[in-house]
């Protein structure tokens, strides 16, 4: 009996220093979060500050459909599009896209660009799109019509007139339809 009790002290003992242990360590911790505010220091840029996700419109043969949106104008040569991705997959032998824009009465003119999907959209420079309403006067209306030949999804993006002084914005509304090719 004498000889198990220094094994079962010696065994108190190591799992007293293990248990000692890790509460230091849990106080280690608890005092590096008091310090540091608990939480660590977020910087924010304008990536946090991104345009809303981009809506889908599936576009149905014979069914017409409509979408609208507000635009801020970019500053000369920049971009800030505002997208809609037009889904004209069912129209798998194409056809003819029709966008009918109307822009409200806002201090911003504004521009309408068709991109392919996929197409990472520029953010400044002159634009290379498929089809184009360029400088659309506020309370003005345009229209951009493209003949594709397979079912596709395109990008069709709105913004701000480069006319326009930087952060001013509007509003348009746009109705589009599929034609035969």
């Amino acid at each position: 009996m004498h000889r198990t009790a220094p094994i079962v002290l010696a065994q108190m003992l190591l799992i007293a220093g293990i248990c000692h242990g890790q509460s230091l360590a849990d106080a280690a911790r608890a005092n590096r979060k008091q310090k540091d505010g608990g939480a660590p220091t977020k910087v924010i840029t304008s990536d946090d500050f991104s345009s809303p996700a981009d809506l889908t419109i599936h576009l149905v043969p014979g069914t017409p459909s409509s979408g609208q949106g507000t635009i801020v104008a970019p500053g000369r040569g920049k971009h800030r599009f505002a997208v809609t991705n037009l889904d004209a997959t069912q129209f798998t032998h194409g056809g003819v896209l029709h966008i009918t824009i109307t822009l409200e009465d806002g201090p911003s003119e504004a521009s309408f660009d068709l991109f392919p999907q996929g197409l990472r959209l520029p953010s400044e420079g002159l634009p290379n799109s498929l089809a184009s309403a360029h400088n659309v006067h506020s309370g003005a209306g345009a229209t951009i019509d493209y003949r594709f030949f397979h079912g596709s999804v395109f990008q069709f993006a709105a913004e701000g007139s480069w006319n326009a002084k930087p952060g001013d914005t509007n509003s348009y509304g746009f109705v589009v339809d599929v034609g035969n090719p």
